[in-house]
């Protein structure tokens, strides 16, 4: 979204299908998506909650936006289906609303919940061309845990990641409970040196599957996609 000063701002707590960019085709809902933040917003005077990160690595600024009848336009964009609930510490004071949101346009198949392109993709379909936002799967292997980080292996060229500092502070239990869990994670791949990770640094964007009643283990306001 861009200011009338110019300003770009980034919606904390959600994540939209992209437009297409030097000649790629949009993702699909990405041109609804956008159609729809401009149909809350455009030409509208709306209050911008600040995170408390300001900027992102592009310097845009962070922020919730209210509109002005006070409805959050994250969960509004969210229950139609047009963008993901996504956590990033340090700004996830609202996640459980938003995965609440979600959560009826997941069960309505609105949106990104109709298309099968966004449905998990085994990690042992994965090749380093899949980078970028998307639901992956898979059992967990082993967890290895460094200084700073705990890797959690999904395949030996696939692993979730997890600072140690974030698994103290959002997680329950040990790195060691996930070993031999199924999972379905949610984030943005990245390759480096021929393996894949995908930082999960909060349980929101983590699935256990297999429960009896479909529901995380991890975060109980989370359900399988």
């Amino acid at each position: 979204m861009v200011l009338a000063d110019g300003q770009h701002v980034r919606l904390i707590g959600i994540n939209a299908p992209e437009l297409g960019k030097d000649g790629a085709p949009d993702q699909p809902v990405a041109a609804r998506a956008r159609a729809g933040l401009a149909a809350l917003v455009e030409k509208r005077r709306v209050t911008l909650v600040l995170g408390r990160e300001r900027h992102d690595h592009y310097g845009r600024l962070l922020a919730h936006i209210l509109l002005p009848d006070g409805s959050d336009a994250e969960r509004i964009l969210l229950r139609e289906g047009l963008a993901w609930a996504v956590a990033v510490p340090p700004d996830v004071g609202k996640i459980s609303l938003y995965l609440a949101a979600e959560k009826e346009a997941r069960a309505a198949g609105r949106g990104v919940w109709g298309v099968a392109a966004y449905a998990p993709t085994p990690a042992n379909r994965l090749t380093a061309a899949d980078t970028g936002f998307r639901f992956i799967e898979g059992t967990v292997q082993r967890s290895v845990r460094h200084r700073k980080v705990i890797y959690f292996d999904l395949t030996p060229h696939v692993a979730l990641v997890v600072e140690t500092a974030e698994w103290k502070k959002y997680y329950p239990g040990q790195p060691s409970d996930l070993v031999g869990r199924r999972v379905v994670a949610r984030g943005w791949l990245t390759e480096y040196r021929g393996r894949l990770h995908m930082r999960v640094p909060h349980p929101a964007m983590l699935t256990l599957t297999g429960s009896t009643d479909g529901r995380s283990a991890i975060h109980p306001d989370r359900t399988t996609p």
